[in-house]
């Protein structure tokens, strides 16, 4: 690699290789789904002369995001990122640090781990920054924030020229030369006094805490149903949580069928609460924003108002907002059953991650009243979050729910 390196970029070949040593560089790695609202400041002379035929204002888009960056300073190796998605490498996960120290010299983190989400949070804001016009105000949401160290291989070689010596740093997966420097490579000790400790790993029998039954395996999910007494368990700390589920029925039984089965698919579900006292109900809530929630399938206006958030795995992002409008803007009555168990579709979502694309739906719908100058109620909080899953049909490529009657192109 080294005589590659050299006759491409037309200097003298090695007369004699020295010590070549493996070294193991740390990479912290951010990753979160991204959801960002953009709300525009309405046209005042257009919204004062029609006030109900304007159009939605805001817009929400949505992104995986993932961002990686060297966590060592002491040593310049010529790498800053990975150059590449981690998502393409083969990745392992390591439990013991000294097995990659029998290989070679592992290289000390020395970034706080509390710098990583700073920094990913400026990435995001610089290109959500571009999608939105002077005047514009932007809101950003991170869900599913997750952040671990990745520790990537160079090789280091040292080597006598006619010029002189040189070190050369080759990427140990791609083989290519990062790095040529002059003289024989001094590894540098860092001098870091920061307190981060990666998380040990610990083993959790995946057994329900209540009866010992031994709970579904399933990649990704955060809650899991017991199928013997039928309590749903949220994985949460190293330790599981007994969480409130319900299952919806289908609005119009004829539609579900042998030849139209059901799939039940969950959503996150909270009370919403503005200032004190009890939950903000219906009726009141049609009150404080009459046209930017629209009429109501409610027949009774005095049970709480609700906020549906999607809680399975969809491809698309940018539907998660919509399908949770849809239910939020119909505040459908709902009749509660019994389901067969192996009907459900996992959960994907947290209920703090939840609450998180909460805000971002009633903003969504108060800016226009906010920016307005009018009463606009701020500051909600989201309570008694349960999850409710509800039925869906297949419909070709698409799936429309059996209770307000919204489709969406099917998920993975």
């Amino acid at each position: 690699m080294v005589d590659r390196f050299r006759k491409q970029s037309g200097a003298s070949l090695p007369k004699r290789m020295g010590r070549m040593k493996l070294y193991y560089l740390p990479f912290w790695r951010f990753t979160s789904q991204v959801f960002c609202a953009i709300f525009r400041e309405p046209d005042l002379s257009s919204v004062l002369e029609a006030p109900d035929q304007e159009g939605r204002t805001d817009k929400i888009l949505s992104r995986d995001w993932d961002l990686n960056f060297s966590a060592h300073r002491s040593n310049d190796l010529g790498i800053a990122t990975l150059g590449m998605r981690p998502d393409w490498l083969e990745l392992r996960i390591l439990t013991r640090q000294d097995r990659l120290e029998q290989r070679g010299e592992v290289l000390s983190v020395e970034t706080d781990s509390s710098a990583v989400r700073e920094r990913a949070l400026e990435s995001v804001c610089f290109f959500m920054e571009r999608k939105k016009e002077p005047g514009d105000e932007l809101i950003l949401r991170l869900l599913e924030e997750h952040t671990s160290l990745i520790y990537f291989p160079l090789w280091v070689a040292d080597f006598v020229a006619p010029e002189g010596e040189f070190f050369h740093v080759i990427d140990g997966v791609t083989k290519r030369t990062l790095k040529e420097g002059k003289g024989c490579f001094e590894s540098r000790p860092g001098h870091f006094k920061g307190k981060d400790k990666s998380d040990q790993l610990s083993i959790l029998p995946h057994r329900c805490p209540n009866c010992g039954w031994d709970l579904p395996v399933r990649a990704f999910h955060v809650v899991f149903p017991c199928s013997n007494c039928r309590r749903l368990w949220k994985l949460e700390e190293g330790r599981y949580r007994q969480v409130r589920g319900e299952v919806v029925k289908p609005a119009i039984d004829s539609e579900i069928n042998s030849s139209r089965p059901a799939t039940y698919y969950p959503f996150w579900v909270f009370e919403i609460k503005l200032g004190q006292g009890k939950s903000t109900s219906i009726g009141e809530m049609s009150e404080l924003l009459p046209s930017e929630i629209g009429l109501f399938q409610a027949k009774n206006k005095s049970q709480p108002f609700l906020f549906y958030v999607p809680a399975f795995e969809l491809r698309n992002l940018s539907k998660v907002p919509d399908i949770g409008r849809a239910f939020v803007c119909n505040q459908p009555d709902l009749k509660r059953e019994r389901a067969n168990r192996h009907n459900l579709k996992g959960v994907f979502i947290s209920e703090v991650d939840a609450k998180k694309l909460a805000e971002i739906l009633w903003l969504s719908l108060i800016w226009r009243r906010a920016s307005l100058g009018s009463n606009a109620p701020i500051g909600p909080t989201f309570e008694r979050g349960r999850i409710l899953w509800c039925p869906f049909v297949q419909e070709g490529t698409f799936l429309r729910d059996a209770v307000v009657g919204y489709s969406f192109q099917k998920v993975g």
